[in-house]
């Protein structure tokens, strides 16, 4: 399960296949998820079945009924439908965390690190040869497979706390020890080598808040963060600065000049963005223009297709009510992370680890998601199921509440697997008309092309608007 919601790192390349390939996985997860439900015996996913669960039930509604009203009805039941199954495919992963426990975690940890290695693998293969041929790196040697830098490190942000914590929890005899670390430090400095702001912001707010709710506890995995960060500006000191000088050529990274760009234009042009989504939120309070539908209605600011603020996005194109459902069903989500750790004992070395990481992990992406694409790209959105499904596959282990394999009542069941058929028909319904076109080389309708011109925005596809 791992290896496919990474398998773009490694041979998809491009916004577009990227999201093809998310919506392959999410078929796959939504046949699993129908299966488990309906099939005696076979162990099923528990869908809303918290307070929390039941107010994203109703926040999913909301969604369902704005896109009845939006001006893309298809596309607006595109975007309810992928984060309903984004939902049902963290569940499926707490699932197996829940039942597995450590055990489980683990190996989940370590195929995202392998996966990760081999990505990485790719950077110093062009390094290598890039130097010996006298050849200066570019940004996109960092980002193979991406269409743009800001989605490697919107990616970035929910692996990162993951893969500190592998370092955390990886003893020292182990032969992956060092192969971890390493890792690690190659993220950071990818991290420093494009001056990924968000990621940097979201992380440095995740370490505030293990060190404000964790406090002594947390120094182990704090100390790992500063050790692996520290190793990280040594790579990016030596490899990106020292050795290209040394070779007669110059050195190489945004890093240097973030300072400059950020005191130029703090908000980096997302402050029209944000304009845009408060006039539409004044417009349409209730029920938002449709999920997806900023892209349709910011269209002609040529900047963005989402506002690059996940709670103005939720706000603006699925209503205020739909905003604070979700809100309150992260809060609940992160008391019930706060009250699975005060309950530890303090000398539970990995289990105060893994939480320290939820929790940094936790903030990374809720800050982060305030001034990026973090839940609008595909990669991404993977990455952040990822951390969801161990967030939840820990805390219902930590409570001791495994459900057991008796299943929900034949209706229930039956329902949530028309829920997941029905979500799964419509991810289908809006991608084959679009790939047809795309595959008989059809030129676009002339309002996309007018707004593709030079810079695309990407949303659904890499044409963000429609």
């Amino acid at each position: 399960m791992c290896v496919a919601l990474f398998s773009n790192f490694l041979v998809t390349t491009g916004h577009d296949r990227q999201r093809l390939l998310e919506v392959a996985v999410l078929t796959v997860v939504a046949t699993a998820a129908i299966i488990r439900q309906l099939v005696p015996g076979a162990c099923p996913v528990p869908v809303f079945q918290s307070r929390g669960d039941k107010l994203l039930g109703v926040f999913f509604l909301l969604g369902v009924v704005g896109s009845l009203q939006a001006f893309s009805t298809a596309r607006a039941l595109f975007e309810v439908s992928i984060f309903f199954l984004l939902y049902v495919f963290a569940l499926q992963i707490a699932r197996e965390i829940e039942l597995g426990g450590h055990a489980v975690l683990l190996r989940l940890l370590q195929a995202v690190g392998a996966v990760c290695a081999l990505h990485s693998l790719k950077f110093w293969v062009v390094y290598v040869t890039g130097l010996a041929a006298g050849a200066p790196l570019e940004v996109a040697d960092f980002i193979n497979g991406f269409s743009n830098v800001r989605f490697f490190n919107h990616t970035q942000t929910p692996i990162l706390p993951l893969l500190i914590l592998l370092c955390c929890i990886t003893p020292r005899a182990s032969r992956l020890h060092w192969l971890w670390w390493s890792l690690t430090a190659y993220w950071w400095m990818a991290l420093f080598a494009v001056a990924g702001r968000g990621t940097m912001v979201g992380m440095a707010a995740g370490c505030i808040a293990v060190a404000l709710l964790q406090r002594r506890l947390a120094i182990p995995y704090l100390r790992t963060v500063a050790m692996s960060a520290a190793l990280g500006l040594l790579g990016y000191a030596v490899f990106l600065v020292a050795i290209p000088l040394l070779s007669g050529g110059a050195p190489f990274g945004a890093f240097a000049s973030m300072i400059e760009r950020t005191a130029a234009d703090p908000a980096s042009n997302r402050l029209v963005l944000w304009r845009r989504a408060t006039e539409l939120i004044l417009a349409h309070p209730w029920l938002g223009v449709g999920p997806m539908h900023f892209a349709h209605n910011a269209g002609d600011l040529h900047t963005g297709a989402h506002p690059h603020d996940w709670i103005m996005q939720i706000a603006s194109e699925w209503g205020i009510p739909a905003l604070l459902c979700l809100c309150t069903a992260l809060a609940l989500a992160g008391k019930t992370l706060l009250r699975a750790g005060s309950k530890l004992q303090q000398d539970a070395r990995l289990d105060q680890a893994i939480c320290s990481a939820l929790i940094a992990g936790a903030a990374a992406i809720l800050v982060d998601g305030l001034v990026s694409g973090l839940f609008v790209m595909p990669q991404s959105q993977l990455a952040v199921v990822l951390y969801l499904g161990c967030a939840i596959g820990w805390c219902r282990g930590r409570a001791g509440r495994i459900h057991g394999n008796a299943g929900p009542a034949r209706i229930q069941a039956a329902g949530l697997g028309l829920l997941v058929a029905g979500a799964a028909l419509c991810l289908a319904l809006v991608v084959w008309p679009d790939m047809q076109a795309r595959y008989r080389n059809e030129p676009w309708r002339p309002e996309v092309a007018a707004l593709n011109q030079d810079v695309k925005w990407p949303r659904l596809w890499l044409a963000g608007f429609f």
